[in-house]
This record gives structure tokens, sequence and C-alpha cells, in this order.
């Protein structure tokens, strides 16, 4: 049955995370078929993996991968999606990722043999050609990442790559790529990158995060590692300014999603600097899964499986607020298997947000709320000290900021400990004593669901 939802939501206020299914973002439309073939075993039901936007001749088109097809939608009339191409490949798989240039669309999918696709937009709507179909160069790749500075396509987790990174050139001819370079690198397997200006930073699995120079693609550059401590890392994405990435982990289940510092990378030195849990679990269940991460100026757009697509305000990079989310996923149960929103494009020109769910296919939203107040709003002055500390740390605020909910946070992002602080004192004490010298993090949540997030040295 195939099913089409063209829906106006009203915004709400945040306060009752728990409680509501969508904050600050309107439903537009929804396209599902579940007559389309399945990927993976029936209990998981996945459908539908990557998608990916493009805008071209006064068009706006969503790009959803489908277990056997690539799905085209002409979305310029975001209330009514058209499904204008599918194009079949040779199987059913779970994985399938998108990149765009210059009006085309480059596609990979892993676990099979369908190697590149190539899709020219340049006559679209009227026609969508697949110019390139070969796997001549490598059978499969998890990801795709596209630098656009330099036309390059750079494959992450291809069976061609050598446990490292399998890089093309499409800068000559979009349509024709060609193999610039496959080499091992030090942090051996990558799941995912994201690259600007040829400086790649690769989300490495168990192995963690690295920052590689490819300015000369025979003969990449180690630049910066962050080894993993304990979660797998998935995808990365840059703010505006390349002074923080902010980072996925996959596994295990409940991973906080990691802002890591990139300033001093000159002097090989990588940290994170803050991290941070989906506030919309309730307290005690902590197994969201952070999947797919994107920037788009000084917003974060979070796909969060079963909890859907998460808006972040990271205008304060260090704590990032939550300033809207809408569930994709409503029939979650379970929060911790693979299910929900896969991926999300939120660069359209019309600032329609494309979201692909695995179970519940493609999803058409709008932010509807403020960035500015919402940036206003996260300026409590906060203070803590000492810092660092022995065993008694203080918080300190000023008495009109009502409604405070405090955890303490380990380097991986698990919460150890929760406090109410409900009075009006200006201060809260939390000891540490017990805890061994490590980096920590003070989460500090308010009755307006701002948020502000602090970082502790125990020595």
């Amino acid at each position: 049955m195939r099913i089409f939802l063209a829906i106006f939501l009203n915004s709400i206020c945040l306060f009752n995370l728990q409680a509501q299914d969508s904050l600050n973002m309107t439903l537009l439309a929804r396209w599902d078929d579940d007559s389309l073939p399945i990927a993976s075993p029936n209990n998981l039901r996945v459908q539908y993996s990557g998608c990916w936007g493009l805008a071209v001749n006064e068009h706006e088109f969503a790009i959803l991968g489908g277990a056997r097809d690539i799905l085209v939608f002409d979305i310029t009339l975001p209330t009514k999606p058209e499904l204008v191409a599918k194009f079949e490949g040779q199987t059913n798989t779970v994985w399938r990722e998108f990149k765009s240039y210059k009006n085309r669309v480059y596609g990979v999918s892993d676990a099979t043999t369908e190697g590149l696709m190539i899709f020219d937009f340049n006559n679209a709507p009227d026609t969508i050609i697949r110019t390139y179909y070969s796997n001549t160069l490598f059978n499969s790749a998890h990801t795709i990442t596209l630098d656009t500075s330099s036309g390059r396509i750079y494959l992450n987790g291809s069976d061609a790559a050598n446990n490292g990174l399998l890089v093309l050139d499409i800068s000559q001819d979009p349509d024709k790529p060609k193999l610039l370079a496959s080499y091992g690198l030090p942090g051996g397997y990558i799941h995912d990158s994201y690259v600007r200006n040829d400086t790649v930073y690769a989300s490495s699995g168990y192995t963690g995060f690295y920052v590689y120079d490819y300015t000369d693609p025979g003969n990449p550059k180690t630049l910066a590692s962050l080894p993993a401590t304990g979660g797998y890392h998935h995808n990365n994405w840059l703010s505006q300014d390349g002074h923080y990435a902010f980072a996925t982990e996959e596994i295990p289940s409940g991973r906080p999603i990691l802002v890591i510092d990139l300033q001093d990378i000159e002097n090989a030195n990588l940290e994170v600097a803050a991290s941070f849990i989906d506030p919309l679990m309730t307290a005690g269940q902590y197994n969201a899964i952070p999947h797919n991460v994107y920037v788009k100026d000084n917003l974060l757009f979070d796909s969060q499986y079963e909890d859907g697509l998460l808006i972040y305000d990271i205008s304060n990079p260090l704590s990032p607020n939550l300033i809207g989310y809408y569930d994709t996923h409503p029939q979650n149960t379970q929060y911790n298997t693979y299910r929900g929103c896969w991926g999300n494009y939120p660069w359209l020109p019309s600032g329609t947000i494309i979201a692909g769910d695995m179970q519940n296919g493609l999803q058409l939203l709008k932010f509807t709320g403020s960035t500015n107040a919402a940036s206003a709003s996260t300026n409590h002055d906060v203070h803590i000290y000492p810092n660092p500390v022995d065993d008694l740390l203080t918080i300190s605020l000023p008495k009109t900021n009502q409604g405070r909910y405090i955890r303490l946070l380990n380097l991986s992002g698990h919460i150890l400990s929760e406090y109410t602080w409900s009075t009006t004192d200006e201060t809260y004490k939390v000891r540490l004593h017990d805890l061994p010298a490590s980096i920590y993090f003070i989460e500090i949540r308010f009755a307006s669901g701002d948020m502000a997030i602090k970082k502790v040295l125990k020595k």
C-alpha cells in the first residue's frame, strides 16, 4: 500500500519533551510504498536508506535509496512530492548513499557489486538519466564523500580501498570518474568521512577519529588522531568555521554526539571538548542512537534513528541547544535497534528538509522555530569552580534561572549521576571524590528547554 500524507501541524513550546512528537517542525508530506522490496529480516523491515537533495532548473528534488531501487522525487511543491524517476539496482541492500556535484548525483551501495552510479539532472524534471553504472573501479562502498572544491570523490569502506580511501577525480568530466589513489591508512577502515579543501576527517569505527591531508592524493599525510573510547565512530560533520567536528558513535546504543576541538590540529592535538545525549529520552532510558549529522549555518541536523530528526542550535558549539524535532518513527518502542531516521538533507533553497526513515519512507519537513531566540536563551551565566577539582565542585547560577536539572557525564557521554536543583540557591555542590582522574561534563538543563555544558577536569 502506498501512503501519501500532507499534514500541517502547529509548532509547540518545549517543556515536557517526552510527551511530544514534534517541536517547531511541520510535516509537509510523507511518501511510503509498502510493496517495495525489503532489504533486511522482516523484524526490521528496512526498505529505505540514505537520502540527498538537489536544486536545478528552479525545481527541487529528493533522492532516496530503496532496498533495490534509487527513487527520485520532484518536491518543488513539498506538500505533493512526485515520484519522477526510479532506477533499479542489481540486488537488495540495506545501504545506499548519495552526494551531488554539477547537477549530478553520485550513488554507492554496500554488500553489492553495483559499483558507482551517476545520474544527470541537467534536463530535469523532463529527463533524468543514469549516465554511468559500472563496477570497474570498485564493487561496493559503505558511504560516499564529495569535495566540491576539488571535484574529488572519496569512497569510504570500499572493497577496493585497501583498508583506507578510494579517491576518484571528476573535476574534468563529471560523468567519467578517474582513479586518483587507493591507499591504506593508519586508522584503517573508514566508515564515513567529511572532506573540506583536501582535508579528510575520517570516522574509523572502533579505531577512532582521524584527520588526513590529501592535498597530494598519492601521498596522504596523517595530521592528527583521536582514539575511540568504546564507541564506534560512524559519521562526522564540521562546524561552519571549521573549529569543531560533530561526531556520532552508532555502537553501542545510547552514545552521545561528540564535539571534537580541531583548533590545535597543527600540533596534532585533538580533544573532545563536549558531548551531548538526545534529550528526548526519558530518565533511565538512554538507548537512542545518533546515526548521521549534518551542519547548515549554526544548526546541527541529527538523524537520531527511532527519535527521528532533531535540530540543535550550535551557535555555542560546546553547549548545543535542542530547538526542534520531528518523530519520523512514532512506532518506536525499543530504542536500541536499526529503525527510524537514517539521514537528512537540510540545504534546499526553499528550506524544505528531506528526511529518510528506514521503515516509513520519505518525509518532507519545515523548521518553524527561531534560531535567534534560541541562541540568546542559552546564555545562563553558568560558572563552575574549582576546575581542576579534587572533590567538591561548585556550580554557580543567578537566582533568576529556575527549574534546573543536572547530569554528570563521563567522557563517553554515559550518565553517572543526576540531580534536581529547584531551590533559589545560587550554588549547587557535586562531590566527585569517588571518580577516577579524568575529564567529565556537567550538563545543566532548564525548564525552558535550554541546556548548558561545562567541562570538568578531575585530578
